[in-house]
């Protein structure tokens, strides 16, 4: 078997080899994801009903889909809603990320410790903890003008922006760019640990020749840095943007979690397909765009 596999090319290696990785996802796919997926496509183009005997379902074709897309008023504008959301958000999270990566790949003393706390955010993401965190205490004080408990309870930012001069109305709406710009921060974990990935496996020696040459840091940036990373930035970019689109504060993964909760399964499976649908268009669409701009160096 080893005599075999030695006989395999270099690019036939390197195939098995990322199979090798895949194959848990695929055994994990197969035993816990397959038979809900089948299940959701089926639901969505029925109708569920409760009778003596259980839970009938009963086909009926694109009933949910011509609901969703003719008769709900809310789902396709807060579909817009959510791409308008994706396309400032997305940009910023990966300029962000890449300007912290690039700090961090520098070497300077406890730099393991930043790492650390910038990745941070990846190991308490969910649950109750990112709840309080994200929690939008400022816009409740500015609302209710009541005293809120929380983590940001002290950091009263409304009062500052009134004291520097700006109207109330104005301070209400800078609010919301505040806290978001605290969640952007908070779900760039997994980009900057890409980047830094990407950053250690650029030659030294290519600065080195780069610095004699008399290259600026500005040049050997655009030059070097840039177009190695170039394939990470295209993989953080579409991670960013499914991230974006799937995480719970999503509102349409909100509005569909709503339907399901009102035991509307099969509307809400519609409303899923449709979703998972559009979003594998924008994917599609920004991938076929940026992947023609992108170096591959091959090893």
């Amino acid at each position: 078997m080893r005599g075999s596999i030695l006989k395999l090319t270099y690019t036939r290696r390197k195939e098995l080899s990322g199979f090798i990785f895949v194959l848990p996802f695929l055994i994990g796919f197969l035993l816990f994801f397959a038979k809900p997926l089948v299940q959701s496509i089926l639901y969505a183009f029925s109708t569920l009903k409760l009778e003596e005997d259980g839970v009938v379902v009963y086909y009926t074709g694109l009933k949910n889909f011509r609901e969703a897309l003719f008769s709900d008023p809310q789902y396709i504008r807060t579909i817009v809603a959510s791409i308008r959301t994706m396309l400032y958000q997305v940009p910023i999270i990966i300029i962000l990320s890449l300007f912290i990566a690039i700090i961090l790949n520098q070497n300077f003393r406890g730099r393991v410790i930043a790492r650390a706390i910038f990745f941070l955010p990846v190991i308490i993401i969910s649950g109750v903890v990112i709840n309080i965190i994200k929690g939008d205490y400022l816009a409740q004080m500015i609302m209710s003008g009541e005293r809120t408990e929380g983590l940001f309870s002290n950091l009263n930012v409304v009062g500052l922006l009134i004291d520097i001069g700006l109207p109330v109305n104005i301070s209400i709406l800078i609010v919301p760019f505040i806290n978001d710009l605290f969640n952007l921060t908070w779900s760039s974990g997994v980009q900057i640990l890409l980047f830094l990935a990407g950053l250690q496996t650029i030659p030294s020696t290519l600065y080195e020749c780069s610095i004699v040459e008399g290259a600026t840091a500005w040049e050997r940036f655009w030059k070097i840095t840039f177009p190695l990373i170039s394939p990470i930035i295209l993989m953080n970019i579409i991670y960013t943007i499914v991230d974006n689109f799937t995480n719970n504060a999503n509102p349409v993964i909100q509005m569909i979690a709503d339907q399901v909760s009102q035991m509307r399964i099969e509307y809400g499976a519609g409303l899923s397909w449709i979703y998972l649908l559009i979003v594998s268009v924008i994917v599609g669409v920004i991938y076929m765009l940026i992947n023609k701009r992108i170096i591959y160096v091959e090893n």
